[in-house]
């Protein structure tokens, strides 16, 4: 009976250790600011290209293409959607690739501010085998939903 407990306790201790090692093998690198004069025709830098098919608007689908120039070990893309000073609730979209050439899309739909507010910073997190890339990107959308 001893040897059970002392079998769980063991594992308790060294279970934390092994759950770092684990996640520390994936380096995190600081937030990249880029800027963007116009979403509909693409922002980003040497690495990425990210724009949406037509003009943001609130509480329309909104398609979201982004390419990769270096897409080799990319496991995971996601999008967050938040505004400064200002909680909007969860607003994360999991992108899927759309071919073997870096190319990578979701829909999506941003929510409505109750003060009227119509600036929006994308937040872009890309996740390879061994680091976590992100990246924001500052938008305007239309508050209305009107052209």
């Amino acid at each position: 009976m001893y040897k059970r407990y002392l079998i769980i306790f063991a594992l308790l201790i060294t279970l934390p250790f092994i759950g770092k090692f684990y996640w520390a093998k994936q380096e995190t690198e600081v937030l990249k600011i880029l800027p963007c004069a116009d979403i509909t025709r693409g922002c980003g830098n040497d690495f990425l290209d990210v724009h949406f098919e037509e003009s943001p608007k609130v509480m329309q689908p909104l398609h979201l293409n982004l390419h990769l120039r270096d897409a080799e070990n990319i496991k995971n893309i996601h999008i967050d959607f938040v505004m400064k000073d200002m909680e909007m609730g969860l607003n994360r979209y999991l992108l899927i690739p759309s071919n073997q050439r870096g190319e990578w899309q979701a829909v999506v739909t941003l929510p409505v501010c109750s003060q009227g507010r119509s600036h929006w910073n994308m937040l872009i997190e890309i996740e390879s085998a061994d680091i976590v890339q992100h990246f924001q990107i500052p938008f305007s959308a239309n508050p209305s939903g009107a052209d």
